[in-house]
């Protein structure tokens, strides 16, 4: 706060002084004595005969005109209450009451004289009846006081002061409600310029010029076409990572508008009632003369009609400034709006041109030549923002310096990497990909399906967009790929492979957390799933698929109806998901037709025979391992029939074994290791 501001404050708590000084006055002529130790606990019959002569309504003592004596209080351009007034609108009545709830903040000597004045030393806050008193000469201003105390008017109505009951007196009349000026509205008084801190991690500001992206073009046309009159509203409609956010922080700088960001979703999370973080958000674009910008806003809109809580609706109109509308849903009001415009701006994620370029930019930014190979290879793998694509070239600058070496094209795979990781907390689990194509021990046209599935992702911005196919009514954009065949014959690993190859991220759903008894909530958490997959391009693996998508059956009762919904809608998402979902089953027969006419490829993973039963053992032991002399691994492979997972874990049983023994690994090691794999699948093996 500046000193010429501090001065206009201190001047106005001396007008405080005068109003207090003649509210003193007028409370000695009542004839009590403070001094009097059992004042409040003792009624005398001096007090009852004051009280009956007293005239009805004329509250802590007589009622006695103040003149022109509320007219003094200056209210400079440099005074903070000036702005607030400004700002919410307040009447001069209302800067009074402000100004006699900011004193005891400021000054602790106002404690005791408001005590004093309410004749109660544990009342060291101004009641409603004490304001009524100290600002109405009359009954009439009295009650004005009274009016301008309630809850719809301004003062309460944007939480700039909390009237409310006493703990130890909750049954208190609103006379005797203390009145308390909102700690947050103190500091922005005092120049302190933070958020409150109850919207912690809900609300963010954008000052001008802190953008990251140019201008949206046709935000920028939609807006310039409504230059004149009432400030319009905003529906940006698009998915999440469509720029949403940093083209209407673009806006707002080429008009020199601050962005305040309220994420409606998020609100709901905090510990503060919804209504109550609403209308602080309100409140802190309002302090700061800002855009709004409410994201997530399909989380407030009512499943019957999609349409937001009336009161919600009436506070956006109200605000004065733009409001910008984020969400993923069409939304159309039901009622006309008569005075300001709705437009409507759509918003998709980057194409492929546009995140080539900036790719190209931000490694220029870096001083390293773009290698069009690399670029196109980033810029097809991984759908990211201009703001996050700068940010992974930063990311990727990091990495290398961190060696003392140049940009490596493994660095911007990484950094691209960091910048699109998903937010599914129990949902999945990140699975960082180990194995390559070597590792992978299938038929040849199996291994050739795989590699045709990566291309498919790899060159899918060519067929798309130089081929004209995105402008067709095709299938799914994106590769859905069913992996069929027992358990342990390398379905996993395949996924893996792909990930790798393809320098994605792998997550693997979690069946457990996703799949809910309670209806609905099955829906709502693949709808978390694909929301946060589609920006990210991920690779989705969804083990033992059986149990989402299985057959729909006959509906019997509800449970069969809302069963077969769950089905319905994972279809609807694969139709649209634009990255790889793999899906992997034991049980084939078990899926639902209409799920296998969606599929882009369906792999079947067969059982080893002898010939990749002994391929599978020899990469399962590395180079390292001491194999015995009487180890004989096509004799292995020719007796015991195993998959690649039990093999796996034979081999690492069998040099845990030979530890043990402190020796090398021999075939009696591995004839006992082979013994456990039978006894966990429940087979019978001959001792030999």
């Amino acid at each position: 706060m500046t000193g010429s501001a501090l001065h206009s404050l201190q001047e106005s708590l001396t007008w405080i002084d005068e109003l207090i000084r003649a509210a003193v006055a007028r409370a000695q002529t009542t004839g009590r004595d403070p001094t009097d130790a059992l004042r409040g606990l003792v009624i005398t019959d001096d007090e009852v005969q004051q009280h009956l002569h007293a005239a009805p309504m004329t509250g802590l003592w007589e009622a006695q005109p103040l003149g022109d004596t509320l007219d003094g209080i200056p209210l400079s351009s440099e005074n903070p209450l000036a702005h607030l007034a400004r700002i919410f609108g307040l009447s001069l009545l209302d800067c009074h009451i402000l100004l006699l709830c900011l004193a005891p903040e400021l000054d602790r000597r106002y404690d005791r004289l408001y005590a004093y004045l309410q004749d109660d030393v544990s009342q060291r806050r101004p009641s409603v009846g004490l304001m009524m008193n100290l600002l109405g000469g009359t009954i009439d201003e009295r009650f004005a006081v009274w009016q301008r105390l309630s809850e719809e008017m301004p003062l309460r109505q944007h939480h700039l002061i909390e009237a409310a009951p006493e703990p130890a007196q909750p049954n208190a009349t609103f006379l005797a409600y203390p009145l308390k000026l909102d700690h947050h509205i103190v500091q922005f008084v005092l120049g302190e310029a933070a958020l409150d801190s109850r919207l912690r991690h809900s609300v963010v500001l954008i000052a001008p010029g802190c953008g990251e992206s140019a201008p949206s073009a046709a935000l920028m046309a939609a807006l310039d076409g409504v230059a004149s009159g009432p400030a319009p509203l905003v529906l940006m409609k698009g998915a999440k990572g469509s720029s949403r956010r940093a083209a209407a922080a673009a806006a707002c700088a080429e008009r020199g508008l601050p962005l305040l960001i309220a994420d409606l979703g998020r609100m709901k999370e905090l510990e503060i009632p919804f209504k109550l973080a609403w209308s602080l958000a309100l409140r802190e674009a309002r302090l700061r003369d800002a855009a709004l910008l409410l994201y997530d806003w399909d989380s407030c809109l009512t499943p019957a009609d999609l349409q937001p809580p009336p009161d919600l609706w009436q506070a956006v109109l109200d605000y004065p400034r733009i409001v910008f509308l984020c969400g993923a849903e069409p939304f159309e009001p039901l009622e006309r709006l008569s005075v300001r415009r709705l437009l409507r701006v759509p918003f998709s994620l980057p194409s492929y041109e546009t995140r080539s370029a900036a790719w190209s930019e931000a490694l220029h930014a870096h001083g390293v030549a773009a290698d069009p190979t690399h670029i196109d290879e980033l810029a097809s793998k991984f759908k990211l923002t201009g703001a996050q694509i700068r940010r992974a070239a930063d990311t990727a600058a990091d990495l290398a310096a961190s060696r003392g070496e140049a940009i490596t094209p493994e660095d911007l795979v990484a950094g691209a990497q960091a910048h699109s990781s998903l937010k599914l907390g129990r949902l999945a689990k990140k699975v960082v990909p180990r194995y390559r194509w070597e590792d992978l021990i299938l038929p040849p046209d199996r291994v050739q399906v795989l590699r045709e599935i990566c291309a498919r992702i790899r060159y899918a911005h060519v067929v798309n967009d130089n081929y004209g196919f995105s402008h067709r009514a095709a299938a799914a954009p994106g590769v859905t790929a069913l992996f069929a065949g027992e358990s342990g014959t390398g379905k996993t690993l395949a996924a893996e492979v792909i990930a790798h190859d393809l320098g994605l991220l792998l997550y693997k759903i979690d069946l457990s957390a996703v799949v809910s008894k309670y209806i609905g909530e099955t829906e709502k958490n693949l709808s978390v799933i694909f929301d946060e997959a589609h920006q990210s391009n991920a690779v989705l693996f969804f083990d033992e698929a059986d149990a989402l998508f299985g057959k729909r059956s006959e509906v019997k009762d509800a449970h069969d109806r809302y069963a077969n919904l769950e089905v319905a809608y994972l279809l609807q998402q694969l139709e649209v998901y634009e990255g790889v979902a793999v899906l992997a089953t034991n049980l084939r027969q078990n899926l639902d037709e209409a799920f296998t006419r969606r599929l882009s490829f369906l792999v079947d993973f067969p059982f080893p025979e002898r010939e990749y039963r002994e391929k599978l053992w020899r990469s399962h032991f590395p180079q390292e391992a001491p194999l015995a002399a009487d180890v004989n691994l096509y004799e292995v492979s020719d007796r015991f029939s195993l998959a690649g997972g039990n093999i796996r874990n034979a081999a690492i049983a069998s040099a845990y074994l030979a530890a043990a023994d402190g020796g090398a690994i021999t075939m009696a090691h591995i004839r006992h290791a082979i013994r456990r794999e039978h006894q966990k699948m429940g087979r019978l093996l001959e001792s030999g």
